[in-house]
């Protein structure tokens, strides 16, 4: 009889658990899931938008990562949270655009303005929708940072001098 009991109370305090488990995801209301890998969108550096010089401090983006997720209370929009890893020279206000494109366009773009600490920094910027499910076309995604002509004209000075590609 004592082993019945025993089995009892753990099944109605797996119960319990099971049941508060699903009363609190219920209450937490939103709904987004992560997509697997090989569902994400590829993201790149953006050659020559990866490098800002700012009053003689260098700021540059070495790689970008990303984990993808489907927002189900939002029609299954489509996010991705991209990781940035770099380093900056001093303490800096910085800004950041990220863009999905397709083939023959650009979905959509947004910019960031983050502040970064002077030496190796890891930051994620907050989702950005690239897409619906089901929408067909995987865009790619790409990230660099707002440059002014002149910022642009000097990255790509600095880079043909780099390569040996001068005049």
């Amino acid at each position: 009889m004592a082993l019945i009991s025993a089995n009892s109370f753990k099944l109605s305090r797996l119960a319990s658990l099971l049941g508060l488990t699903f009363l609190l995801s219920a209450c937490l209301g939103v709904d987004v899931d992560e997509v697997v890998q090989r569902q994400c969108p590829s993201v790149s550096v953006l050659n020559t938008a990866d490098r800002l010089v700012v009053d003689g401090a260098t700021i540059g983006i070495a790689t970008a990562s990303l984990k993808c997720f489907i927002d189900r209370d939002n029609n299954d929009e489509l996010l991705a949270a991209v990781t940035l890893r770099g380093r900056a020279d001093k303490k800096q206000q910085v800004p950041f655009f990220l863009a999905a494109l397709t083939d023959d366009a650009v979905t959509s773009r947004t910019q960031y303005k983050v502040s970064l600490n002077g030496g190796d920094y890891e930051i994620t910027l907050p989702n950005m929708a690239y897409g619906q499910k089901g929408a067909g076309q995987t865009p790619r995604l790409v990230i660099g940072f707002v440059l002014t002509q002149e910022q642009l004209a000097a990255n790509r000075a600095f880079y043909q001098e780099k390569l040996g590609l001068g005049d």
